[in-house]
């Protein structure tokens, strides 16, 4: 069995990019979940399958021979995410964030379909720390809530093409209402991983982490569905946080074909 581990030079807590271990099958990657950052989360999504038991079956084409691989090919997938509306947002929790810990998302990488560009704060997401669990954090008088999107995976799903950002809503506080469409086009949508987080903008420091939730791509239901957001430590909020989604998708080799 093949594993991956953090350097033993890196003195810093920050976590590996589990992702290039899956792609070539590897067992295990290991990860330090004294940090909760983004490569937790993924792992936490991508784990969210079976059941979420701890334990997932490799792709047939990571457990056959090279020639046989290629046969074995998922056909690219074509998906397309509405973020609809927001019920229920927890709070901001300020001073979790370090940019550099997450792959920034501006708006020129984002694909969107939706008709009109509303006006909004900028911002990239950040990378959160441990929430304080005994105190919550208490509710500004406006939360401007803005929502990002990413797809990754295969070395081709880790572009900014994968990744979108919704305008933010001034003032959206606990329930905004969106109604954007991105679309993404999937390499390998056996080993991908769909990564929602909710900030607020801040104009004048850092944007604030509200919630966050990944699940894999091959999990994925179509329709109108219900995201829970959990805390940056993969727990549930008080209360029944959500993002009203829809999910599309079609096969790139079945054109006009939903799968």
């Amino acid at each position: 069995a093949a594993a991956s581990f953090r350097s033993g030079k890196r003195v810093g807590s920050t976590n590996l990019d589990p992702l290039p271990t899956w792609r070539c099958g590897g067992q295990m990657a290991a990860l330090n979940y004294q940090a909760h950052d983004r490569a937790v989360w993924i792992n936490q999504g991508k784990f969210a399958a079976n059941g979420g038991c701890g334990w997932v079956l490799k792709p047939p084409r990571l457990l056959c021979g090279a020639s046989a691989a290629a046969a074995l090919a998922p056909a690219p997938l074509l998906l397309r995410v509405s973020v609809l509306s927001g019920h229920d947002l927890p709070p901001p929790e300020p001073g979790l964030i370090e940019r550099s810990l997450m792959r920034s998302t501006s708006r020129s990488s984002r694909r969107s379909l939706f008709a009109s560009e509303g006006s909004g704060g900028g911002g990239r997401p950040d990378s959160p720390g441990s929430p304080n669990r005994c105190k919550p954090p208490a509710r500004k008088s406006a939360v401007d809530p803005f929502v990002v999107i990413e797809v990754t995976g295969a070395a081709a799903d880790a572009a900014d093409t994968c990744s979108a950002r919704t305008q933010t809503v001034s003032g959206g506080g606990e329930n905004p209402e969106w109604g954007e469409t991105f679309e993404f086009e999937v390499a390998e949508p056996d080993v991908a991983v769909l990564l929602f987080t909710v900030w607020d903008d801040d104009v004048l420091s850092a944007d604030d982490f509200m919630g966050q939730y990944a699940l894999p791509v091959r999990c994925l239901r179509r329709g109108v569905r219900c995201v829970p957001l959990r805390r940056a430590d993969g727990t549930p909020h008080e209360g029944a946080p959500c993002l009203l989604v829809r999910v599309e998708s079609e096969s790139q080799k079945q054109e006009g074909k939903a799968i």
